[in-house]
């Protein structure tokens, strides 16, 4: 387990085959007819599919906390999740259904082949390389959030495809949430091998447990203009770790205490 600022290799690597460059008129959220008009269908197409039928009828995927969500109706805010699946985005949208995020992720992985235009028009949107990366999204994610939008972003930042410990947290998220004044929803995907008759078919079929948190908000707002409190940023990333840690923790332990 990561404790310090280091992020561990992705076990699922994007090779950066197709480079990109993100300019300042780089389009993060696009919001063209077009793009929506076919974004709708894939959206729709891929939740009804791996969504709906792979892990909510085939994996018994049940979320629960949705009430958390019900005083945020119509408004924009900042969601996190542990990046445990390769297709916990999916998890995620699932959780806050009917409405769609838009999901960040890291530039490489819109630079392999064939992903990149799949995370494109499933909403997705890369966080720039480079020490300036955080800053190159914030007025369009401020922007969204601001317009009543949800924005996803996965603290751990790397991908551990099945692993149900919590590593260290960037706190990207949590700047972004105190720049455009919003709170942050953590959810945490939890779950273990479905077994049919007793039998385990595959690590890849799961149960699942998705819970929604109660939303954090920042301790100290950001004044337009102004820096964001380290403090208050710092605090907002504890809790959600902490909570975050402690349902996946009290979920294995009684996992193993029924066993």
């Amino acid at each position: 387990m990561i404790k310090t600022g280091q992020v561990r290799q992705q076990q699922v690597p994007m090779p950066s085959v197709y480079p990109i460059s993100i300019g300042d008129d780089y389009e993060f959220m696009r919001n063209d007819r077009f793009f929506l008009f076919f974004s709708h269908i894939a959206y729709t197409l891929f939740y009804l599919i791996l969504g709906i039928g792979f892990f909510r009828i085939l994996g018994k995927q049940k979320t629960f906390g949705r009430e958390n969500l019900r005083p945020l109706k119509g408004k924009g805010f900042i969601t996190v999740a542990n990046h445990c699946h390769i297709f916990d985005t999916v998890l995620t949208g699932l959780a806050v259904l009917p409405r769609r995020p838009w999901y960040a992720s890291v530039q490489r992985n819109f630079e392999a082949p064939y992903f990149r235009k799949m995370f494109r028009i499933l909403r997705g949107f890369p966080i720039p390389e480079g020490a300036f990366g955080l800053r190159k999204i914030m007025k369009p994610v401020t922007s969204v959030v601001k317009q009543g939008k949800i924005v996803h972003l996965f603290p751990e930042e790397e991908l551990w495809h099945l692993y149900q410990e919590l590593d260290f947290f960037q706190k990207g998220a949590f700047y972004l949430a105190h720049h455009a004044n919003c709170p942050v929803v953590p959810m945490v995907h939890m779950f273990k091998p479905r077994k049919f008759f007793g039998k385990v078919l595959s690590k890849e079929i799961l149960t699942i447990k998705t819970v929604v948190g109660p939303p954090i908000y920042p301790q100290i707002p950001t004044k337009e203009g102004d820096s964001a409190d380290r403090t208050s940023v710092v605090a907002m990333c504890n809790t959600a770790h902490a909570w975050m840690k402690t349902m996946l923790d009290t979920y294995h332990e009684r996992q193993t205490a029924t066993s």
